[in-house]
């Protein structure tokens, strides 16, 4: 799927990168000799130290890009000092990275050492000797006196492919900075089916998707020289021996000229794979969604958002990675180009967790998303398995297995509704947020989490990132930014950097002087080398002016036009100099303990959106414990509602009351994993309401007789009695501790009264993992998180009253148990997937024939996974107490 390849890709048309041989010469002498070139694929090289199996699927075969070197310069330089005497040459710090040949990391950092002179290759002793190579690599020249390298250098395809792929699919990933070449991928790949589905494209083909980029780098195509001189303004031949980890000119042209190369990479990528991509989507009547971003894209991932019409992130199941901000990225691209929805790969599956995700276990992390801005999950996987045995083919190893032959995809309806209308109400009007952050323009420049942006972000105030185009359209009314879409900040935020390009600090300069509000610390270098005399002593002067006399210790502001520079004072403080309350904070009812969440975090989470009318707020809480708040939301004179997404009820708060401040006061009841929306769209009559009643609990009625168990799915056992209740993993029977599917569990039980006024509470305790409860035939509803309890008011009568709990519990413990028993398929590690293991090396005949297991076997799966023999079993069924509590 990753990312955008298959078998019409020529090498020409493939990802490139620059490739060098060199040869040390001693002069005076003619020489005329062949100059070797480098192999095909040398990623091939590199990654097979790594794992040469796996990394071999990212390849492929080198003699489909044999053949396919260019020559960029032929250079020579006088042999640096070191390499005379035997040693490695000495390069630049991280440059491998910092010449595109694998993801920069952020933060960025410079490399700070004193280089020895004797290891500087000066700019006037380069030559470029280009002239001198024929069109066969020969090369002839009168090699001046002295000791000399020379440097072919050239670019080759990387020999990257698309991965996985099913045979017959796989090929060479497509140039990335070509819009020829993506041209072609689009015409031999998507456009085939836009055609196919002709006048009925609509019911066909809606929206193209380029998943996470992980394709590997790339950092030359044909012409690359030409747009680097456009954009960078000097010509890029001599410092071709930077790309190759050389000191030329000093450490710090160095580094500059690594970042303008970068800079020009990211623009070539994001303007002619991007871009391209969503001007043929729209060409074609369709919309184009995009991961903009990856481990190993050198682009800048704000910049490639601008291009996507739905920016989406991912995010895996029952992990506590939340990919670095990409949360951020994709919803903030949403946010400043009035975009709607906000996509996302959804729960992905870890293999070490296969077959665990369940609607319960998941949902704070799902609610941690929708506080971040996604409004529109994209659940991975549903996967097309045409067997009747269960549960089926998967995506290999990975995926959360979100289909029909998952024990609980019967029971997920009313997760479904919740997911349904959390996304509904995320997607009205526009969000609300108080920061406007600018994280510079570096290449590669991706998102952090909010626990790692300096200066750092108070909780309670919410931000989006942007970029320079955005600043650029960026107007300040009454104090305030305004973009183009009517969204409004209160205060821009520079993330902390050393470097600026003077070009940017204009537009900056240009918003404070107009009255904005600005946190930077002030930068003292220039990250480029274009016009870098005149770049410098202009940063100089605009730092001098928009800072004044501001240090960050001591005088930590400064007033600049109509606008204010802050510089060292944390952004709380600056908001409450600016007036600006907290948008929402909350405080505990309770000193409890409540432990850590499974992201970083105080154990709430929010979002707001508004409407023309209304205010939406969306507050998570993200621990597994129920927790009263005291929540405070910067509305004053209306009326807060408490809209419930898992059963669509609506309310008035009950408890409520409008502060000193001009802010209301909610307290929030939520359950463990909790959420609510607190809406605010109807005037404010009452300033304040005590109307909380909580429910007192007047008997409890308990189940005295023995439980009926059943099953129903592959294997199931014979029925059983329970005289009470027990984890049937713990059961001593091996078919019944190792069932996976659906355990009916029926009893009685006799209510003498239904007296008025009082509410029947059916607790089911511990249920693992999802419930569906009968009274007397009827069902009356379902239940798949935490508390596992429902009304059954209506659903009881006096007398003798017939209760039936059907629980789904998790494949995982019957594909445990099947480890016990003989393989019935044959396996093979050679999958085609870059993950390890082994996959089915071919469907069986039992399986195609519809039979069962020869070997006993009662769960079918496509991948072996090793670590699921000897695992522990874990808690099935239902475990209780079951008890009906009468509330009044």
């Amino acid at each position: 799927w990753s990312a955008s390849g298959g078998p019409w890709n020529t090498p020409d048309n493939a990802m490139q990168e620059v490739v060098w041989t060199e040869k040390q010469l001693v002069g005076p002498v003619k020489f005329s000799e062949q100059l070797s070139i480098p192999m095909p694929g040398l990623g091939l090289s590199r990654d097979m130290k790594r794992d040469t199996i796996i990394n071999q699927r990212y390849y492929m075969p080198r003699n489909i890009t044999k053949g396919y070197y260019n020559d960029i310069a032929l250079l020579a330089f006088p042999t640096p000092k070191s390499e005379l005497e035997g040693e490695k040459p000495y390069k630049i710090t991280k440059w491998w990275h910092k010449a595109g040949y694998s993801k920069l990391k952020r933060p960025y950092v410079r490399d700070t050492r004193t280089t020895p002179e004797t290891e500087i290759v000066n700019l006037n002793e380069i030559i470029d000797i280009t002239d001198k190579l024929d069109s066969e690599g020969k090369l002839q020249w009168d090699v001046p006196a002295g000791n000399w390298t020379i440097l072919r250098v050239g670019y080759q395809p990387t020999g990257r492919s698309n991965h996985p792929a099913p045979l017959g699919g796989k090929g060479l990933e497509v140039d990335k900075m070509s819009a020829k070449a993506v041209d072609i991928h689009w015409n031999e790949s998507v456009m085939k089916m836009v055609n196919a589905g002709g006048e009925n494209l609509e019911d066909v083909i809606s929206l193209v998707i380029i998943d996470s980029y992980e394709a590997g780098h790339q950092n030359w195509t044909t012409g690359f020289e030409k747009e680097f001189i456009k954009g960078s303004g000097y010509d890029i031949t001599r410092f071709l021996l930077a790309i190759a980890g050389r000191v030329v000119g000093s450490t710090d042209e160095t580094e500059n000229f690594l970042w303008d190369f970068r800079r020009t990479i990211s623009d070539m990528i994001n303007e002619n794979y991007y871009k391209r991509f969503q001007t043929l989507a729209h060409e074609n009547g369709l919309t184009f969604g995009a991961e903009h971003y990856g481990n190993f894209g050198n682009t800048d991932d704000f910049d490639a958002g601008k291009y996507v019409d739905i920016p989406a992130n991912e995010f895996w199941a029952n992990g506590t990675n939340t990919h670095g901000g990409i949360t951020k990225l994709s919803s903030s691209i949403a946010h400043i180009y009035g975009r709607k929805k906000v996509g996302s790969e959804a729960f992905t599956g870890n293999p070490a967790r296969i077959f665990e995700t369940n609607p319960r276990d998941i949902k704070a992390q799902g609610d941690w998303m929708f506080a971040k801005g996604i409004n529109m999950f994209w659940l991975h996987g549903y996967t097309h398995s045409p067997y009747t045995q269960e549960p089926g083919l998967g995506l290999g190893t990975y995926g959360s297995h979100f289909h029909r032959r998952n024990t609980w995809w019967n029971y997920s309806h009313t997760w479904i509704e919740y997911l349904n209308r959390c996304q509904y109400m995320l997607q009205q009007g526009n969000p609300h947020n108080d920061i406007l952050l600018f994280p510079g323009e570096d290449a590669a420049v991706d998102a952090k989490l909010v626990e790692e942006i300096r200066p750092v972000i108070p909780f309670g105030y919410d931000y989006d990132f942007c970029n320079r185009d955005i600043l650029e359209k960026a107007k300040v009314i009454n104090g305030k930014l305004v973009l183009p879409n009517g969204l409004e900040y209160g205060v821009l935020v520079l993330e902390d950097s050393e470097h600026i390009r003077p070009e940017i600090l204009q537009i900056v300069t240009k918003l404070v002087k107009e009255g904005a509000v600005l946190v930077a610390s002030k930068p003292t270098r220039i990250p480029t080398l274009s016009n870098y005399d005149t770049e410098i002593q202009e940063l100089n002067k605009q730092t001098d002016i928009l800072w004044g006399k501001a240090d960050g210790k001591t005088i930590t502001q400064h007033k600049f036009g109509k606008g204010i520079v802050y510089w060292g004072k944390p952004i709380e403080e600056v908001f409450e100099a600016q007036n600006i309350a907290h948008d929402f904070q909350f405080k505990l009812e309770n000193g409890d303990e409540y432990g850590e969440t499974l992201f970083p975090g105080n154990g709430m989470e929010f979002i707001h959106r508004r409407t023309e009318q209304t205010d939406v707020y969306f507050v998570s809480n993200q621990h597994y414990k129920p927790k009263t708040i005291k929540a405070t939301f910067r509305i004053a004179d209306k009326l807060p509602e408490l809209w419930n997404a898992n059963t669509g009820e609506v309310i008035t708060a009950p408890e409520y009351k409008k502060l000193a401040d001009g802010r209301m006061e909610v307290t929030l009841r939520m359950e463990e994993a909790g959420s609510v929306f607190v809406v605010f769209r109807k005037a404010l009559i009452e300033e304040s309401a005590n109307n909380f009643k909580p429910a007192k609990e007047i008997e409890k009625l308990t189940f005295t007789t023995p439980w009926n168990v059943s099953f129903d799915g592959a294997g199931a056992p014979e029925a059983i009695v329970m005289e009470e209740l027990i984890d049937i993993a713990k059961h001593e029977a091996t078919d019944v501790k190792y069932f996976s599917g659906t355990i009916s569990y029926e009893n009685q039980i006799n209510v003498d009264q239904l007296k008025e006024g009082t509410k029947m509470i059916l607790d089911l305790g511990e249920v693992n993992v999802a419930a569906e409860v009968f009274v007397n035939g009827k069902s009356t509803g379902l239940l798949w998180k935490r508390p596992f309890t429902l009304d059954i008011t209506d659903a009881l009568k006096t007398g003798k009253n017939e209760i039936k709990v059907n629980v789904a519990n998790l494949w995982i413990n019957r594909i445990i148990g099947d480890q016990e028993l003989p393989e019935d398929t044959e396996w093979t590690t050679n999958t085609g997937s870059t993950a390890k293991g082994m996959g089915l090396a071919k469907i069986p005949d039992w399986v195609i024939e519809g039979k069962e297991s020869p070997t006993g076997r009662k769960a079918f799966v496509g991948w072996k996974w090793e670590h699921i023999k000897g695992k522990e079993l874990l808690p099935s069924g239902l475990i209780g107490p079951v008890s009906i509590r009468v509330n009044k």
